[in-house]
């Protein structure tokens, strides 16, 4: 079975939490009731690798732990994923149909409050988490948190995993528009654990919580950081009680993740009566057990090939930081979509490496030409190459790696990372289907 396409535009009209609370109801289907065993998960990067650990922890510890993210590299399946195996192709039929007649009906009677793609996979996911009655759910939201789709499971307990310019027409021009936003996917008598953010930023985000009724923990307050490659560790202080964790995900930006996961699912287990020894088990446990594709993964060993779905400026540096820990810079792929800011991830990308192949991956790729004369500003004493396709980056970029025995980073945005991965493990990147 290949994977269905959505059936309606990645946006909606407007705000949408009305429409879907609506279709919802009309479904029978409860929303409310998954918050005492709910949390959501927000931020600009990093959002879907805190959720990610955040629900392998709960599921050391629980069974039928559910978990919804966006987006996905390979298949629409990996968006609905329970004790950490995607769902199966004939649920994902029954709820795609069962969710699809009641947007019907809904737009027959409201045409012009055209319902959104990503509200429609939200109650897909809803609708199998519901039957399958999961012990816990971690959310992750799309955009922002006061407008997301997933405020509306009301969680009690969130994070806000990081902040970055992103989506500014819908959330704000300034960090602090934007942090605002987001911090508002927790309810009044919700908690949401805080990234690292600036002072002054810290002192606004308090003063806005606390207006709203809501707690919020700044979670690296009384952590202590040990960067030491290989070995690098963070002790997380939970509750008073310092607990040592091993990041399951390369970069430095991970270890604060894992942290930030660490807190989140240990309250959570705290909050439902696991006792303090076994929370502090699973965490440990539930980390070692993470596996989140596309993440700086390595997709081949000789030789090295890495490849990362970062697409902000920030999340590109950040990510090219941890690629830099184990592999020093030779030949890098990239390209970025046409939406995104390309000159400034070119900027980060480019310097320090000795072969660029500029490629365009078939959804939403800006012209491969266009990136390289950005890659010659960026690193003019680079040899620059333009790919035909991405299985001509791929084998390009073998050559010239083999040739000068060094490694492949593949970076500038999802498409590009997953088309290439798709491509090098002989798969048509042009059947993958993006949304």
């Amino acid at each position: 079975m290949n994977d269905p396409i959505v059936p309606f535009p990645k946006f909606g009209a407007g705000t949408g939490l009305h429409r879907v609370k609506f279709i919802a109801d009309a479904m029978e289907l409860d929303l409310a009731a998954f918050a005492p065993r709910a949390c959501a998960v927000t931020g600009s990067n990093g959002k879907g690798s805190v959720a990610a650990m955040t629900a392998s922890i709960l599921a050391a510890e629980k069974t039928n732990v559910g978990l919804f993210t966006s987006p996905h590299l390979y298949s629409i399946r990996e968006r609905f994923r329970i004790d950490g195996d995607p769902i199966d192709e004939n649920a994902l039929a029954a709820h795609w149909e069962k969710v699809l007649k009641a947007c019907a009906r809904y737009q027959e009677d409201h045409a012009s409050d055209q319902i959104g793609g990503f509200e429609f996979l939200f109650l897909v996911a809803a609708s199998w988490f519901a039957e399958q009655r999961c012990e816990f759910i971690v959310w992750e939201a799309g955009i922002g948190g006061r407008l997301d789709t997933t405020r509306l499971i009301r969680a009690r307990q969130a994070a806000l995993v990081s902040l970055d310019f992103e989506h500014t027409k819908l959330l704000g021009e300034t960090l602090e528009e934007i942090a605002y936003q987001k911090i508002d996917i927790a309810p009044p008598g919700g908690k949401i654990f805080i990234g690292p953010c600036a002072g002054d930023l810290k002192a606004r985000l308090e003063i806005h919580a606390a207006l709203n009724g809501v707690e919020p923990v700044f979670v690296h307050e009384n952590d202590a950081w040990c960067d030491s490659g290989d070995s690098a560790h963070i002790d997380v202080d939970l509750r008073g009680a310092v607990l040592r964790i091993a990041p399951p995900l390369a970069g430095p930006h991970q270890r604060s993740n894992a942290a930030i996961a660490a807190h989140l699912a240990y309250d959570i287990l705290r909050a439902d009566f696991v006792s303090d020894q076994n929370a502090r088990s699973a965490v440990i446990a539930g980390l070692a057990a993470t596996h989140w594709p596309g993440r700086l993964e390595k997709i081949e060993t000789s030789p090295p090939i890495v490849v990362d779905v970062g697409h902000t400026p920030d999340g590109i540096r950040l990510a090219r930081a941890g690629f830099e820990e184990r592999h020093a810079p030779c030949v890098l792929v990239c390209g970025v979509s046409q939406d995104k800011s390309a000159d400034a991830i070119i900027a980060q990308l480019a310097p320090g490496f000795r072969v660029i192949i500029c490629a365009a991956a078939l959804h939403k790729g800006a012209p491969p030409a266009e990136i390289a004369a950005m890659a010659r500003v960026a690193n003019p004493d680079a040899e620059i190459i333009v790919a035909e396709d991405m299985k001509d980056a791929r084998n390009t970029a073998l050559h010239r790696a083999q040739a000068l025995n060094g490694s492949v980073y593949v970076a500038g945005g999802l498409f590009l990372a997953a088309e290439f991965a798709a491509s090098h493990r002989g798969l048509d990147p042009a059947r993958l289907r993006f949304f």
